[in-house]
């Protein structure tokens, strides 16, 4: 429905329907971001257990799993985005081409 629809059943003006519709929508993403923030959570204490059991192997002379504990710790800097956005840099040729059509423009 759209929005003066919505008003006009609820006897409402189209900007408090707004105003509800915006309410809503934040609460939502609240709502989203408490529920990352408990995965986030979850997934930081499977790292701490991984990272516990990689370290017993490491102290008991096992060296591979060197790379379990450094794996587990760039999973965590991903996840709590302490690592800055890697630049991308990207080179090449453009070409455009028109058709007759398209010399006016």
């Amino acid at each position: 429905m759209s929005i003066r629809a919505i008003a006009d059943k609820l006897g409402v003006s189209k900007s408090q329907v707004q105003r509800d519709i915006e309410k809503e929508l934040q609460a939502a993403a609240e709502g989203r971001k408490k529920i990352a923030g408990l995965i986030i959570d979850l997934e930081l204490a499977k790292l701490d257990a991984l990272e516990k059991k990689a370290w017993e192997h490491i102290t008991d002379g096992e060296l591979s799993a060197i790379d379990r504990v450094l794996r587990s710790m760039e999973r965590r800097a991903k996840l709590l985005g302490l690592d800055p956005p890697a630049k991308v840099d990207v080179q090449g040729l453009v070409e455009i081409h028109f058709d007759k059509e398209d010399e006016d423009l």
